[in-house]
């Protein structure tokens, strides 16, 4: 149980260390508290700190530097942190009033703008149910038997993927194929259609309007697995490179950029808890890669589709109230913004 005294101590500490990088000594803390105590009262405080675990010695400097467990501590009891105001939100929605065509554009643009306020990483996922469907499609030929496939949702995305025209599969065929899917799927969930696919129902029914529907069914298919991949948005990528406290090998950053675009690595060590922010520090990240980083997650919501995630990767000495409030306004524009998708 610390006393008010040693509280006011480790917050001055976390606070200048934060700023200037430089282990904090006393004489440095009696300038900047507010109370009137002797440089010895101070160095008391810090040896009671520092018995506690919650702060240490650098060994090259006299002064003090916050633990792991002073962050915790301070991040827990501390630490003054307010909730995003409607002005706060305002302020982020202005950022958004771009044309974006497609949610991957919006969610693009916010990782950048987020990752230049904060100076971080920044990573975001929308949800993963998002009700995307079928707005159209189109087989265009190209040279030497190759065509494009575009797909295009809801959502306004466009998906596209070059194939070699397999030989089963005849050129004069394509544009019955092309009205078939216009006619049939536009307006279905790709879920949905996806489905349908693996089961006996599409290919079934194409059979009885395409000659040869297998080939045709497994470009189409591929089409649609890509509109609804899981992608990880990210701004300031390589900040992460600035903030361990050791140098990274050539091996370790590669494990690290790689991590950072996996979908599904993501979402698992992003947990968040009813759109509040959330922070983790060093081993409490449930990955042996973060553990010198800390991470900071913030759901939004999607009416009726689910749950996207912001996370913040950044230092451990960073500034936690600042980036905590900047979190919270991202995260309910977001979740105001993506309305006009669904």
């Amino acid at each position: 149980m610390l006393t008010e005294r040693q509280k006011l101590i480790l917050g001055a500490i976390i606070y200048e260390y934060t700023q200037t990088a430089h282990a904090v000594g006393s004489k440095s803390l009696q300038e900047q508290l507010d109370i009137k105590v002797s440089s010895a009262t101070i160095r008391n405080e810090m040896a009671a700190l520092e018995a506690a675990a919650l702060i240490k010695k650098l060994h090259t400097s006299a002064g003090r530097v916050p633990s792991r467990a002073g962050y915790r501590y301070y991040l827990d009891n501390l630490m003054s942190a307010r909730s995003a105001t409607q002005q706060d939100i305002a302020l982020v929605m202005q950022s958004f009033r771009g044309n974006f065509h497609e949610i991957d554009d919006l969610l693009d643009e916010s990782a950048r703008t987020l990752s230049e306020l904060t100076a971080a990483t920044v990573l975001i996922l929308k949800p993963k149910r998002l009700n995307i469907t079928v707005s159209g499609f189109r087989l265009v030929p190209l040279e030497n038997q190759q065509l494009i496939a575009v797909l295009v949702t809801n959502d306004g995305k466009v998906t596209s993927q070059t194939f070699k025209l397999p030989r089963e599969l005849a050129e004069s065929s394509l544009e019955g194929m092309t009205n078939y899917i216009n006619d049939q799927m536009t307006g279905r969930p790709v879920l949905e259609v996806l489905k349908m696919m693996q089961s006996d129902e599409l290919p079934t029914q194409m059979s009885r309007v395409i000659q040869t529907p297998a080939a045709f069914l497994q470009l189409f298919g591929d089409v649609l697995a890509r509109s609804i991949g899981d992608k990880v948005h990210i701004g300031g990528r390589l900040n992460v490179l600035d903030f361990g406290e050791d140098s990274l090998s050539t091996k370790a950053v590669k494990r690290l950029l790689e991590f950072l675009t996996s979908a599904p690595d993501i979402r698992r060590v992003a947990t968040t808890s009813q759109q509040r922010v959330t922070i983790k520090i060093a081993k409490e990240i449930d990955e042996p890669l973060l553990k010198p980083f800390s991470l900071i997650t913030r759901a939004f919501t999607v009416p009726n589709q689910g749950e996207g995630v912001i996370a913040l990767l950044g230092p451990i000495r960073m500034t936690y109230a600042r980036n905590v409030l900047l979190m919270d306004a991202f995260g309910e524009a977001l979740s105001q913004k993506m309305i006009e998708y669904t």
